[in-house]
């Protein structure tokens, strides 16, 4: 399974940084081995996710940043796992 996680904030002031991790949602999406080689589409709904996302924000005035990431775990037939962090981008289309 895989979970979608975030949002990852720092807030920076001098030296001191903050990180605050949440996972939002975990999700299964397949049952059974994977065979070598298998690419495995995945379409994650925002809709779906309980809380109030934000767009992906960089050193808003050198204070802080939100990104997020999408955290997978692979488990092989012999109960391997394989862990893979990609960091996502989220944006807003301007309204109206």
């Amino acid at each position: 399974g895989g979970a979608a996680g975030g949002p990852n904030t720092v807030n920076e002031s001098q030296q001191n940084v903050f990180t605050e991790t949440q996972t939002l949602v975990k999700y299964e999406i397949m049952d059974g081995a994977p065979v070598k080689g298998e690419v495995i589409p995945v379409k994650l709904s925002l809709r779906g996710i309980p809380a109030d996302l934000t767009p992906t924000y960089t050193a808003v005035n050198n204070r802080f940043s939100v990104r997020y990431f999408l955290n997978l775990v692979l488990v092989d037939e012999e109960d391997r796992r394989y862990f893979k962090q990609q960091e996502i981008i989220l944006w807003r289309k301007d309204l109206g």
